[in-house]
């Protein structure tokens, strides 16, 4: 496994780990993920074997066993290493070390040291994503919005989004002082695509609207970065080589575009794999981290109750 595709490894187990900190939680965190997964591979933490076919994290005492057809890699937490498990194998990954039990397992790959400086910064952003906490009811409270600080978007991903106030309300996006109007929705999520921007940095605000008058503006604007020239050129290289590294393999896509700023992008690859793999609860901090990044809070709030009330199960 390339260290490159270690990093992002990582950074993906970084963000679960310290969703644990939920006082829901009771679990120990993950000492290695699994990652790179082909044919059949199965894991065990006691005596039955279920199937994997995505990403996956990997705790104290699991086995992994493969196929005929089979193989994965394996990232290491505590060594920051990598390694590769071959057809007709069997390990038990432990704190320690991996220990084969049978088969073939590739000699440890090292990953750099940013990979553990990325991973400590991942740890500090990461620590409430999922914990709930409780909101306080406020009589006649105003329409208040809180968008993205800092967001990178594309003409491949121009979607900019932010939390729905109401039913009653619509919206005024303003960039670079030039205003257009978005009008009301029923989704808990106003999504807008942007065009029309010249490469580099912009300022931007949303005002909510009623009855055709401002009832909220923010107090400063943030920033937008629209994608282009040669920074985007650079851009698609690297992404062009992780998926030709890492075919199919979403999450190592997203958090490459989550750590680029097209946090939009990244949160719309999770929504779907989610949707399509509901019960692979132990990576839904990712998703849950998205949507703290784009200040959706009510959906952060959803998916942080249905996290904690899966993880373990």
């Amino acid at each position: 496994m390339k260290p490159h595709l270690i990093k992002y490894s990582f950074l993906l187990m970084a963000v679960f780990v310290l969703g644990l900190a939920s006082q829901a939680l009771a679990l120990a965190p993950p000492v290695a993920m699994l990652t790179q997964v082909k044919g059949t591979v199965e894991i065990s933490k006691d005596k039955e074997w279920k199937k994997v076919t995505a990403n996956k994290f990997i705790f104290e005492g699991t086995k992994i066993r493969t196929g005929a057809d089979g193989s994965a890699s394996i990232v290491n937490q505590t060594t920051n290493t990598s390694q590769n498990l071959a057809a007709n194998s069997e390990v038990e990954v432990t704190t320690a070390a991996i220990k084969v039990v049978s088969g073939t397992l590739s000699e440890p790959q090292k990953a750099g040291d940013s990979v553990l400086a990325s991973m400590n910064q991942r740890f500090e952003q990461a620590q409430r994503y999922t914990t709930v906490r409780r909101s306080v009811d406020k009589k006649d409270k105003e329409p208040k919005l809180t968008t993205a600080r800092e967001i990178t978007l594309t003409e491949a991903h121009p979607d900019l989004v932010w939390s729905n106030m109401g039913e009653e309300f619509s919206y005024r996006l303003i960039i670079d002082e030039k205003g257009v109007e978005v009008p009301a929705s029923k989704e808990s999520m106003i999504r807008y695509k942007v065009s029309g921007l010249t490469p580099g940095a912009h300022k931007y605000r949303v005002e909510v609207v009623k009855d055709g008058v401002s009832v909220f503006s923010p107090k400063g604007d943030r920033t937008l970065t629209w994608l282009g020239g040669a920074a985007l050129d650079e851009f698609n290289k690297k992404l062009g080589e992780l998926k030709a590294a890492a075919p199919g393999d979403e999450f190592l896509i997203a958090n490459f575009l989550d750590e680029k700023g097209l946090t939009v992008a990244a949160m719309d690859m999770y929504r779907k794999y989610f949707k399509d793999n509901p019960d692979e609860v132990d990576m839904f901090p990712l998703l849950i981290k998205t949507y703290h990044d784009l200040k959706l809070d009510g959906l952060k709030k959803e998916a942080a109750l249905e996290y904690n009330k899966n993880a373990g199960n």
